[in-house]
């Protein structure tokens, strides 16, 4: 009986392990690889804190991540062509879109559609609202922009938590790589494990959740007035285009709601591109990179631009001509 009993316990086994070896193993062969190189580094010279090096360049997902002599995804920045409508962009991750192809992220798809047109990049992954104005101060406002255009992600860039574990790995107080379990270095668990650990926290902890999201919520709506502050001050067109993230479409709505409250009491006119989404009806798994990440792909990116360009061929005109 013992005997059957051991029998059957290692046939279950198998059959519940042995799937997740197969899907592991196919997992691995399907999603492209990164190297191992970092392409940040952190610092106590800028209040940002973490910086993208400069001249550097590694694998992201099987594409190019290249950084120019400023430090950001972008071509070598010439001096500024006669007749040149110049644009800053100021993101996070959405916006450098590692793991696609450099002409296929949405600012030079945006370049590529406006006549006469500079659009810079200047997004660096894991950025909030504060460390954009910094951007701005620090190198921006040097490329003599006619306009500013703030690819705000509302998913997190109200957030403190990624600054402040910058400045505290910049200080030296952190590990920039801090040590995982092993098993967080499975495909399986970075593709479904971590969104099962997700939910279960959102389920049992609601309370500190919401606590989590609001955290520099003030801190991150004075950087994005000071932006706005700057930009007049300057004599610079400024848009804010709000980017969704690629889960759960109709549950950002209330945040993309709370969003364009702030931008209204700040007289903004935030460009809102969760509602062109959902209007269109894109799958969103069809706008992630891969299966283990919810970064923004190829078609992600068309899809901003195509919103974008519009807007901004007319505000370029505007500006051009002085209206």
């Amino acid at each position: 009986m013992k005997k059957l009993i051991a029998i059957n316990l290692a046939v279950a086994a198998v059959l519940v392990v042995l799937p997740l070896i197969i899907l592991e193993v196919y997992l691995r062969a399907a999603v492209p690889p990164s190297s191992n190189e970092t392409i940040y580094a952190y610092t106590l010279d800028t209040r940002r804190y973490k910086v993208m090096k400069a001249n550097a360049a590694v694998t992201a997902w099987g594409k190019e991540l290249r950084t120019n002599e400023l430090g950001f995804r972008d071509r070598a920045i010439a001096a500024r062509q006669p007749g040149e409508f110049r644009i800053v962009v100021l993101g996070d991750s959405f916006t450098v879109s590692a793991g696609v192809e450099h002409e296929a992220i949405f600012t030079n798809l945006l370049e590529r559609r406006l006549a006469r047109t500079r659009v810079i990049n200047l997004a660096v992954g894991g950025y909030n609202i504060v460390q954009y104005a910094l951007v701005l101060q620090e190198v921006g406002l040097v490329l003599e922009p006619d306009l500013v255009l703030v690819a705000l992600f509302p998913d997190n860039d109200f957030s403190n938590e990624t600054y402040d574990a910058n400045r505290r790995v910049a200080s030296g107080q952190a590990s920039a790589e801090p040590a995982r379990a092993w098993y967080e270095s499975l495909y399986i668990h970075r593709a479904y494990g971590t969104r099962l650990e997700t939910k279960l926290k959102g389920f049992f902890q609601k309370s500190t959740a919401v606590t989590r999201k609001s955290t520099g919520w003030e801190q991150n709506t004075a950087a994005l007035k000071s932006i706005a502050a700057l930009a007049r001050e300057r004599g610079i067109a400024l848009e804010v285009a709000l980017l969704p993230h690629t889960w759960n479409f109709e549950k950002q709505r209330p945040l993309f709601a709370r969003v364009q409250k702030e931008c209204a009491a700040l007289g903004l006119a935030c460009r809102d591109l969760l509602e062109p989404f959902i209007e269109r009806g894109v799958a969103e798994a069809s706008l992630r990179l891969n299966a283990l990440d919810a970064h923004p792909n190829e078609r992600y990116n068309a899809l901003v631009a195509e919103e974008l360009a519009n807007l901004l061929s007319r505000r370029g005109q505007r500006v051009r001509t002085g209206g």
